[in-house]
């Protein structure tokens, strides 16, 4: 059996401070990376970052950075990329996707000299113009959700596993279908079209990778919400979700790098517990120990192998508009209350941007209307409006995304040489909005 994993990594994460950015790298991505570029010498493995979190390595940990080039120099390592500011696709303009994609594409090739092949869509978020985003941006290949897929294309599925709740965080409490494993689409690539082809991730092996990686946490939680998966327990849904074929591949981590390492987010998610990005030293024994165990049964492999060296399904990407990752929505992302209060200027300023797309004339006017473009983008980063309410956002994210549109309407005023006025002052936060 041939087993992928998929660490994602984005700094603009929700309730990380920019002051612990340099913990989270060196707790988090450094480990991975040292683990195997040691123990783990040869073992081939993706890591997927936000062009926003590599600008941000580059500044604070070089170092850290040159490892993550060297690992992928190496062959070792596939990157794969993602919109600059890991942004809901599904939620903004054909043209802000596409902006936020050639962005990313620029900082990798800046940082990495490359530009990846393998697209991570933020949360797996559908539309069928997604694919067609990333294929003009120059990715060929891009993650989809399986759990989606299945729910959009069979009804029996559907009856047990669609959430009822299109602003759900989440629909991990809801019951599992019984679904045969060696289903052909969980582990073959499949062609969305002509120059595009995805392939599939699910939770119900991904997220159980996830809880193991946090098992050894000693942060306290009620026994009735606990999530215990041991190695033993994971290794059997390995084996069972390896089919009994055993043959082609099986993405068996595609989640958040920062798990590795920090506790990220997880205890707040799922526990309300407001202990976030805590250091996690046990985590990287737990995947090592993951990783042996994973080599007893197969090898690993990246994303473009599957890809290059598989022939490719014709089965339909049927996914339902707006339907995302871990059972529930786009919607989700945009009907929080920091959505509703920050995506109405973000439409707006996307539409005045795209008004004046062929009124630029000199470099000048370029160089302006790209860094207009850039802070849009960064202002409709996910994490800003994230989570649903009655949980929210850290004040932080959501400064930063009024920050950003200051400067996107800064960026217009000297683009166009007058006042233009649209983000109300009364909602800047006057410490974080400067000129």
């Amino acid at each position: 059996m041939n087993y992928i994993m998929v660490f994602h990594a984005n700094l603009h994460y929700s309730g990380l401070r920019p002051e612990k950015y340099e913990f989270c790298i060196r707790k988090s991505y450094e480990r991975i990376f040292d683990l195997f570029n040691g123990r783990f010498k040869g073992v081939k493995y993706c890591f997927e970052a936000s062009g926003f979190t590599i600008d941000m390595m580059a500044k604070l940990t070089p170092d850290v950075l040159a490892k993550l080039r060297k690992a992928v120099e190496s062959g070792q390592c596939e990157f794969m990329g993602s919109p600059y500011a890991h942004s809901i696709m599904t939620n903004f303009h054909y043209e802000d996707g596409l902006q936020a994609c050639k962005i990313a594409m620029e900082t990798y090739q800046r940082h990495l000299g490359l530009k990846p092949r393998t697209a991570w869509n933020p949360e797996c978020c559908w539309k069928k113009d997604i694919p067609e985003i990333y294929k003009e941006a120059g990715f060929d290949i891009m993650s989809l959700d399986w759990d989606s897929y299945l729910i959009s294309s069979r009804p029996e599925v559907a009856a047990i596993e669609q959430n009822p709740d299109k602003g759900a965080k989440d629909g991990s409490s809801m019951p599992w279908f019984d679904i045969d494993p060696d289903t052909p689409t969980l582990h073959w690539p499949v062609k969305i079209s002509d120059g595009m082809t995805g392939i599939y991730r699910s939770d119900r092996v991904s997220a159980q990778t996830l809880y193991y990686l946090m098992s050894a946490n000693d942060i306290p939680v009620d026994d009735n919400q606990k999530k215990n998966v041991t190695l033993e327990s994971l290794l059997k849904t390995i084996d069972h979700w390896s089919g009994k074929k055993k043959e082609g591949y099986l993405i068996c981590y595609a989640e958040d790098a920062e798990y590795v390492g920090t506790t990220g987010y997880f205890f707040l998610k799922h526990f309300g517990k407001h202990q976030v990005f805590d250091d996690n030293p046990a985590a990287i024994g737990l995947l090592s120990n993951y990783i042996d165990a994973l080599l007893e049964r197969g090898q690993f492999a990246h994303v473009t192998d599957a890809v290059d060296n598989s022939p490719k399904l014709e089965d339909p990407v049927v996914i339902e508009e707006n339907m995302a990752w871990h059972r529930t929505y786009a919607t989700a992302w945009a009907k929080t209350p920091s959505a509703l209060a920050c995506d109405p200027y973000c439409h707006m300023l996307s539409e005045k941007l795209r008004s004046m797309e062929g009124k630029i004339i000199t470099a000048e006017e370029e160089i302006l209307y790209k860094k207009a473009w850039f802070h849009l983008i960064c202002a409709e980063n996910s994490d800003g409006r994230w989570p649903p309410f009655p949980k929210k956002p850290g004040n932080f994210n959501v400064y930063y995304i009024w920050d950003q549109l200051c400067k996107t309407q800064s960026a217009i005023q000297q683009l166009e040489g007058t006042d233009f006025k649209l983000i109300p002052s009364t909602e800047i936060n006057p410490e974080t909005c400067i000129n």
